[in-house]
């Protein structure tokens, strides 16, 4: 699958989407890599994982993109459009140790260990697992070889149910049958740019685990992934993920930076590949910043 045009094809108009930004080879001027860590071992892979937890300690790890103090994204020059660099960026950046600190919520302040990462030369994806200390990792988050760009921030909040409830039916509303169903979708509440953000998700990891849901009892819920604002019961809708049959798209974590730029970062699976968006505030609208990183065939 292509995922430059799933990009073009899941925007709706209240969202700007920005160009894919320009590649970076590694270890340039003030850049910090940027990297999704994940306890899940089925977060970081393509395909519709199972959502099993990997061994007590450990984590899978996989570089997105490298990011500037003020907050400018650059991509990895290693993909299917620069398939001569990949093996520049194994050399340089893969085949070494690093050493990253989980800067979103969930696990903020673990330090996360990785002796090397390999390249799938065939896929163009690259990624590996690590050990983490200091702190718990309950799901996924988001990592960075320095903290320094970095303040706390306040993360995103999953609503209870008794919240929850009328901004899935004002979504509803909205949607009417492009949305399937309520029914086991999340409500998360968060900052963005100053802004109050509504994020509504539900990735096949939300739900697969539970009994009514085994595979031979499965609703076949669509995989739902919609950001807006939620105002007197009403759903003010900013993005919607068109592709709701096979593109699994779930929340990494929120970063904030000190120049005032706060960033959604989520991880998307498909049966062809796995790659990650950004989204954040730009001349006052939400936009998809960035898309990009993992790997396809």
């Amino acid at each position: 699958m292509n995922r430059f045009w799933v990009c073009l094809l899941c925007a709706v108009s209240a969202v700007s989407l920005a160009q894919q930004p320009k590649p970076a080879s590694p270890a340039q001027g003030n850049e910090v890599m940027i990297a999704a860590v994940s306890h899940d071992d089925s977060v970081l892979s393509g395909g519709i994982g199972s959502g099993h937890l990997m061994k007590p300690g450990k984590v899978g790890v996989e570089p997105i993109a490298w990011l500037t103090p003020s907050g400018e994204w650059k991509a990895i020059r290693c993909d299917e459009n620069h398939p001569q660099e990949c093996k520049r960026f194994e050399r340089e950046y893969l085949s070494k140790p690093h050493t990253y600190t989980v800067v979103s919520a969930d696990g903020r302040g673990a330090t996360v260990q990785v002796e090397k990462m390999a390249l799938d030369d065939e896929c163009f994806g690259y990624g590996g697992q690590g050990t983490f200390s200091g702190a718990s990792i309950a799901y996924a988050g988001v990592a960075a070889e320095s903290v320094d760009p970095f303040i706390s921030g306040e993360p995103a909040r999953r609503l209870t149910e008794q919240e929850a409830m009328p901004i899935r039916n004002a979504l509803a509303a909205v949607m009417g049958d492009k949305l399937d169903s309520t029914k086991e979708l999340r409500v998360y509440s968060m900052q963005l740019g100053g802004q109050s953000v509504t994020v509504i998700q539900r990735a096949y990891q939300d739900y697969a685990s539970k009994p009514q849901y085994s595979p031979n009892k499965s609703e076949n819920f669509k995989f739902i992934f919609a950001i807006g604002t939620a105002k007197q019961n009403q759903f003010h809708l900013h993005y919607w993920k068109d592709n709701v049959e096979d593109e699994n798209e779930q929340i990494l974590g929120t970063i904030h930076l000190k120049s005032g730029r706060d960033f959604l970062i989520t991880s998307i699976s498909d049966p062809e590949s796995q790659f990650f968006h950004i989204y954040g505030i730009r001349n006052g609208k939400l936009a998809l910043i960035f898309s990009g990183g993992g790997g396809g065939c």
